[in-house]
């Protein structure tokens, strides 16, 4: 990368980290859990903790986001749960366009030595099709899943150690929720007992932000240096608060 560039990234990077506008806790319906929601101009966050990984696929948690995430964002997934013991223990994550679209994009993370994972994409022309899976090694607890999608460039997906999808266009898409589940039926064991799932979103108009004119594998790297930099401050503000 030349030094032309760096100055550049740099700027962007300051662009991209407004100040908290808005932070609370909201009740995880039925059972009155509870999760964390950061919002900023340009970004979203919000933590889950590990019993939504326990919810059936006849009844996910689904956060709605208030203002649907059109086209162009970079979305940072880090799973920090503790898992069952078992081959089938897993997390399903689901990216939905707002109804009555049919359209989504679907990550499985198994918990087991294995860490099977894969990639699945729902259209209505297509249907429901596995763009990507592998059965040993496919995601990390160390690094998070980053997937991000571009007007000009489709979608790009890495599995935390290295792009896996690249620019694969989709028509578009629209980030109206996100669904979290991992069991097949209610009846089925946990899959997680401990620890929590965050989804950190960068997003904006490529009028009105030029990272966008950037190629998508260095807006993967700014997203994920974004997501860290947010993290890092949102740490650094809970730890000031339990000094006081």
């Amino acid at each position: 990368m030349s030094n032309n560039v760096l100055p550049s990234l740099l700027i962007i990077v300051m662009t991209l980290i407004p100040v908290i506008t808005f932070g609370q806790s909201q009740p995880l319906n039925p059972l009155q859990r509870e999760y964390h929601v950061i919002k900023t101009r340009n970004s979203e966050q919000f933590d889950l903790p590990f019993i939504a990984s326990n919810d059936d696929r006849t009844h996910p948690f689904i956060y709605f986001y208030d203002k649907p995430k059109v086209t162009n964002w970079i979305l940072t997934i880090q799973n920090n749960m503790s898992y069952a013991i078992r081959k089938d223990a897993k997390t399903i994550v689901k990216l939905q366009e707002p109804a009555p679209s049919e359209k989504f994009i679907e990550i499985a993370m198994f918990g087991d030595a294995s860490k099977k994972f894969w990639v699945a994409v729902n259209t209505h022309d297509s249907g429901y099709i596995r763009i990507y899976e592998r059965d040993i090694d496919g995601w990390s607890r160390d690094q998070p899943i980053i997937v991000a999608h571009a007007s000009n460039q489709g979608l790009t997906i890495t599995n935390g150690k290295r792009i896996i999808i690249d620019r694969l266009s989709i028509n578009g898409f629209t980030i109206g929720s996100i669904a979290v589940y991992g069991k097949d039926d209610p009846i089925s064991p946990i899959n997680t007992y401990a620890g929590n799932i965050s989804f950190d979103v960068v997003y904006g108009d490529p009028a009105n932000s030029p990272i966008y004119y950037l190629p998508l594998g260095m807006l993967v790297g700014v997203g994920g240096l974004v997501t860290g930099l947010l993290v890092f401050k949102r740490r650094k503000k809970y730890s000031h608060e339990e000094e006081n």
